[in-house]
């Protein structure tokens, strides 16, 4: 019996084998993604998060790919703390796709039996926001060491590159004692339980002249 393929090239084969594989590779492996948040559960920090690529089929037709639902957000953090931030509708940032499903895992944490048999499924996200489209760049960027800050740049703690300081806001309130180990120089009052220690501070009972009035009394 004559072989129907003998005819075929080592070119014609590996041509095929390569769309063979492409193909598989396009449907089947995923790595990563843009997307946005659709949804987003402050208790459980899951997401429902809708890929910003559309889908397109082997007619070149393009659609709205279907939203991912319970998807865990990645925060900065470890032992000694965590940065929360606002997640807003819209927030944008990337996807992952987990090499191996991921449901008992979110569910139980440690080291978990695997639920499914999947593998780089779509099912299997975590979202970390922060990367950017042009759109959604961050407005007034410095630039310049470190700042958090609003998103209209209107509230911030800075570090600058040459290691001064700076706080902008509406009011800033600390609820524990703050000691200062250098001397501490304001432009305007300060006060303190609602009496003044600036330029017009006074004292009552004091009799006017030259002389320095004694020490405060603690």
């Amino acid at each position: 019996m004559t072989d129907p393929l003998a005819s075929r090239t080592q070119a014609e084969f590996s041509k095929m084998l390569r769309d063979v594989f492409g193909e598989y590779l396009k449907g089947n492996m995923r790595t990563s993604i843009p997307g946005h948040v659709l949804k987003f559960d402050p208790a459980t920090q899951m997401a429902e998060v809708q890929i910003g690529l559309m889908l397109e089929d082997r007619q070149g037709n393009q659609q709205t790919r279907r939203p991912i639902i319970c998807v865990p957000v990645q925060f900065w953090g470890a032992a000694g703390g965590t940065l929360e931030c606002r997640v807003a509708n819209g927030t944008e940032g990337v996807l992952f796709f987990s090499q191996e499903c991921i449901d008992s895992w979110v569910d139980q944490g440690g080291v978990a039996v695997k639920s499914e048999p999947r593998r780089f499924s779509i099912n299997d996200a975590y979202f970390i926001p922060g990367v950017r489209s042009i759109p959604g760049a961050i407005s007034g960027f410095a630039n310049d060491g470190i700042r958090l800050r609003s998103n209209d740049g209107s509230a911030y703690v800075w570090i600058h590159d040459d290691k001064t300081l700076e706080f902008d806001g509406v009011s800033a309130n600390f609820k524990c004692p703050v000691n200062f180990e250098q001397a501490v120089t304001t432009e305007t009052t300060i006060h303190n339980q609602g009496v003044s220690i600036g330029l017009e501070h006074g004292h009552v009972g004091i009799e006017q002249g030259d002389d320095i009035s004694g020490a405060v009394n603690p």
